[in-house]
């Protein structure tokens, strides 16, 4: 008789056997939750002729905090063209918040409350896109805007 040891079964392997035997994975009771979910929405929404869009762009932006802006006409950055700029939100540590309030002490100003602070919203998204901060504040306007509002979006989803 042969002896078999550390046989090793994988998820591939699990999931196979589920089949077989007709039984459901993790991820196939999952998709069939989601599809209830979706038809009870879809039948609120026909009933009250209303769809609320606002639970699953909060759940889509909860999920992933970093953007790609793409700006209104290409801007110069560094000597560089760029149509758009990824901001990085998810990679920033503590020591970015911090460096944002001491840059901002150098500077002599002072954010009482980050989530409305123009100036530390804009310089958190610079060091999230891994640009100085100056260069964010000379975008225009429409594009600063909208930087500057993921920045503050990403500081109340991260409960600042």
């Amino acid at each position: 008789m042969e002896k078999v040891e550390n046989i090793e079964i994988t998820e591939e392997m699990k999931k196979q056997e589920a089949e077989l035997l007709g039984e459901e994975t993790e991820g196939q009771q999952e998709e069939e939750t989601r599809k209830q979910e979706e038809a009870r929405e879809l039948a609120e929404a026909q009933r009250t002729g209303v769809v609320d869009m606002s639970d699953k762009k909060a759940e889509k932006e909860k999920k992933n905090p970093n953007y790609t802006h793409t700006f209104s006409k290409p801007v110069e950055i560094l000597g560089k063209k760029y149509k758009t700029l990824t901001f990085r939100f998810e990679d920033l540590t503590g020591a970015d918040i911090e460096a944002v309030e001491q840059e901002m002490q150098d500077m002599g100003k002072y954010a009482l409350s980050p989530e409305i602070s123009s100036i530390f919203q804009s310089m958190l998204a610079a060091r999230a896109a891994r640009v100085g901060s100056d260069e964010i504040r000379r975008l225009p306007v429409a594009d600063y805007m909208k930087i500057k509002n993921k920045a503050r979006d990403f500081l109340t989803g991260m409960g600042y």
